[in-house]
């Protein structure tokens, strides 16, 4: 190499060194400057006090990046902070540096507080008057991704849990739009444990009452029953939201093919729903104005809350339950795995109230209400011609063979607490035969321990035929009683597969 491209080289090395030393001099005098724009347009466009740790600008590629972001509402200290990011990105292209819109910001570890209302349903009014906002300094993010994010809505009572959501995935496009940005994310439901993606519409942001920012969509919901003790089922649901993130109205439809109650061994029954609700983002409540659902072909509706309740974890259940088109067939499957032995349809009137608790569904629950049946017949033909004798005898005919396939109607007011029915006034009627019993009827041992009394048309010695009806002729009077031919004291016991009934003679001649 010749001395003239040695002294060549040395100059160009000397300005290299001088033009590199001259970047990192222009970056850190530049960083104080993007630290103090950062904290300006978010204090200006959230109307709040915002901290920032450190900013940092690297040139190759051209990236703003940030750590240990804080915003609080309105500068309040007596409620969690309205933003806090752990880190952000800025991906910048050299005119971004002069301009109000940003091409991409990446964000890690963020963390949403929306502040709960006053008593009065307000918020505090910004500390500056709204004339004084620099809306046209305001900055647009093209897109925004962000991992590792959660949101949560707190409650005006402070004895209340915040409702709380876990984002693992959001995607963001247009943030700072004068109509609001367009999103897609992932997130974890808790109990029932699943998988929520939903896409939509998110703002415009109302910077002085958070909780008033739109919002709408879609979304679908995959989830296993069986995070929830006594049930089992894989569900899916889908649907679509409109409102705010104080209150969201929703409606949509859920499948699940499986339907189970673990607790007994019964078998799998596909479940549909339908649903109209209103969610109040504030209490983490769910308001259900309607809720269709078909249990195999049985069809119900209900209506209902889903609430906290002060000092307990978790949400309770409360609906009110119709129907004019239940299957006791299908019923029955869940909770017996052998083939129903009645069917017939079933009017039900009832209330359901399911509390908190990590316990079985089935030691939580309780139902009461009434339920009525207009034709049951029963599956087993040695069965259905118990019931066919029945009708003959108490109409005083017992050898009349034409009275055959006969149908019974049955009504009962019920209660079921910790897995046990009791019954008042359930009554099984057929031709010539009113059955009338109280008792009691445990879903898990299956046992059954029924009381009451059957009343016949006919006197007790047309009930029978040949010498026992000369036999029992004189006794008539003294089954004759209540306004019936013959009343009898009876009972029921043994299990819901197998079934006991007998005579209480001593009852019955007491008359009582």
């Amino acid at each position: 190499m010749t001395k003239r491209k040695r002294v060549i080289l040395l100059v160009l090395l000397v300005v290299v060194i001088t033009a590199g030393a001259a970047v990192v001099v222009s970056v850190r005098r530049l960083e104080p400057r993007l630290h103090a724009w950062v904290t300006t347009t978010l204090s200006e466009s959230l109307e709040s006090e915002v901290e920032l740790e450190r900013v940092h600008l690297s040139w190759m590629p051209l990236r703003l990046g940030a750590e240990k972001l804080t915003v609080r509402h309105h500068g309040r200290t007596d409620i969690p902070p309205l933003l806090v990011v752990s880190s952000f990105a800025v991906d910048l292209r050299p005119l971004d540096l002069w301009s109000s819109t940003v091409e991409h910001v990446v964000v890690d570890g963020m963390e949403i507080n929306i502040p709960p209302k006053d008593p009065d349903g307000k918020r505090p009014m910004p500390r500056r008057p709204a004339r004084e906002r620099r809306e046209s300094g305001d900055v647009l993010v093209r897109r925004l991704t962000a991992t590792n994010t959660r949101l949560a809505i707190h409650p005006r009572q402070q004895n209340k849990n915040a409702k709380v959501w876990d984002i693992f995935e959001l995607d963001m496009t247009n943030v700072g739009a004068a109509d609001g940005a367009s999103f897609t994310a992932a997130l974890i439901n808790p109990v029932p444990y699943g998988k929520i993606e939903t896409s939509g519409r998110f703002g415009p942001w109302q910077s002085t009452t958070p909780g008033d920012t739109p919002i709408s969509g879609e979304y679908t919901f995959a989830a296993d029953l069986g995070t929830i003790r006594g049930l089992a089922g894989q569900l899916s649901a889908s649907g679509d939201m409109a409102g705010t993130l104080d209150q969201i109205a929703t409606r949509g439809q859920t499948h699940t093919p499986d339907f189970r109650l673990t607790e007994l061994d019964g078998a799998s029954v596909p479940l549909e729903t339908s649903y109209d609700a209103l969610v109040d983002g504030t209490e983490g409540d769910v308001q259900l104005k309607q809720v269709d659902f078909t249990l195999g072909e049985s069809k119900m509706a209900a209506s209902g809350v889903i609430e906290g309740t002060q000092g307990l974890k978790g949400k309770r259940v409360i609906l009110k339950v119709t129907s004019t088109d239940a299957r006791l067939g299908e019923l029955l499957r869940l909770v017996s795995n052998k083939p129903p032995p009645v069917t017939g349809r079933l009017m039900i009137d009832a209330a359901l109230d399911l509390p908190q608790g990590d316990t079985p569904v089935l030691d939580r629950v309780e139902l009461a209400g009434r339920v009525r049946a207009d034709r049951v017949t029963f599956t087993n033909d040695g069965v259905q011609e118990k019931i066919d004798e029945l009708s003959r005898r108490a109409q005083g005919r017992p050898h009349d063979e034409g009275i055959d396939e006969v149908a019974s109607r049955m009504a009962a007011t019920f209660t079921l607490r910790r897995g046990v029915f009791t019954y008042r006034a359930l009554s099984f009627d057929v031709r010539g035969a009113k059955v009338s019993l109280d008792g009691t009827h445990s879903l898990k041992s299956k046992a059954i321990n029924l009381q009451g009394v059957a009343l016949l048309h006919a006197p007790v010695s047309k009930t029978q035929t040949g010498f026992r009806s000369w036999l029992l002729k004189p006794f008539d009077p003294l089954f004759r009683k209540g306004g019936a031919g013959t009343r009898l004291a009876i009972k029921v016991e043994g299990t819901q597969d197998q079934p006991k009934v007998g005579l209480d003679f001593g009852k019955t001649l007491r008359g009582r």
